[in-house]
């Protein structure tokens, strides 16, 4: 098990982990589509392989799995020293997200410009996980987060319902939040996002396990009549309008 203190050892050798994400990736796109797939049950599909290579398939996707805990899991040391606002910034860099902070309009992506020092100067404003291989523990790192406004979950793969439940910790200071194209995200999960106090703008496309997405977001507009709510790509929406 790779403790929270090597993880963060290992974050900080940009290269090294730069190889280590691509190569996680590219190797979980050829072990299976299908996020926390059993790989037996597309045996049929993989007649070509024997029985041992897909025995060693399914221990490469477990050991993948404890990587992805890993690189989510919160590190209470690391929270205790550094601070919540820092830890959650090392939790989206080091899984391939964006932050920004309230003190700068540039959006950072590069673990290895974090600053070093004075770190309880440093308060996160957005988040954007889009394309990430986060999971639902991830998102404890929004705990004691007071300055967060802007949440970005986009073709989130692994991203489940557990997840959105951890939205509460920040329910206070949210005002915009997306979620498109996570394919795990059910209509339980949505429910969520009605404990958002603060919520002004919330974006819903393109989420595959619910079918009556409509339905559901009329019902999320009667039951927050002050959000608007949109259910298209906001950027071929406005290249539109740049059309016309």
């Amino acid at each position: 098990m790779i403790k929270g203190y090597q993880l963060h050892t290992l974050s900080r050798r940009l290269p090294f982990r730069a190889k280590l994400s691509q190569y996680f990736q590219n190797t979980r796109r050829h072990l299976c589509a299908v996020a926390g797939c059993n790989i037996y049950s597309h045996a049929s599909q993989l007649q070509f392989l024997s029985s041992n290579a897909l025995e060693l398939l399914q221990n490469q996707k477990r050991f993948f799995w404890g990587v992805d805990v890993a690189f989510n899991r919160v590190d209470e040391e690391r929270v205790r020293l550094a601070g919540p606002d820092r830890a959650a910034a090392e939790w989206v860099l080091r899984n391939g997200g964006t932050i920004k902070w309230t003190t700068s309009s540039n959006h950072l992506n590069d673990y290895n410009m974090l600053p070093s020092t004075q770190f309880e100067n440093y308060k996160l404003e957005e988040i954007d996980l889009t394309a990430t291989d986060v999971i639902g523990i991830g998102f404890e790192h929004l705990r004691d987060l007071h300055y967060l406004k802007k949440i970005k979950l986009h073709g989130c793969r692994t991203v489940g319902d557990d997840g959105l439940s951890h939205l509460s910790f920040v329910a206070d200071t949210l005002t915009d939040f997306e979620i498109s194209r996570c394919p795990m995200i059910t209509e339980k999960g949505l429910n969520h996002i009605l404990s958002l106090k603060q919520l002004k703008v919330l974006v819903l496309y393109d989420l595959m396990e619910i079918r009556n997405l409509d339905t559901v977001v009329a019902n999320l507009r009667k039951q927050m009549p002050g959000v608007a709510i949109k259910t298209k790509d906001p950027l071929l929406t406005d290249l539109g309008k740049e059309k016309h």
